[in-house]
């Protein structure tokens, strides 16, 4: 919890990495419920600052998910 707390703090301030592992957390539902739809807007939001990691993510639960 304390991770996801950090994280997310970073992640509001723009941080793409942080972005990209609060996505992480969501998707896995590590530390906060499991949620995709959080998962999607923070690997969006790391992403569109060219994260290749996030970008891994975000077409992977995309595809998941059908859509």
């Amino acid at each position: 919890r304390s991770a996801v707390k950090w994280y997310r703090k970073s992640a509001e301030q723009g941080d793409s990495i942080a972005q990209y592992a609060l996505g992480d957390c969501y998707e896995e539902g590590l530390g906060v419920p499991q949620s995709y739809s959080e998962a999607l807007k923070w690997y969006e939001k790391s992403a569109a600052q060219e994260n290749d990691n996030a970008k891994s993510a975000l077409a992977r639960i995309k595809k998941e998910l059908g859509l």
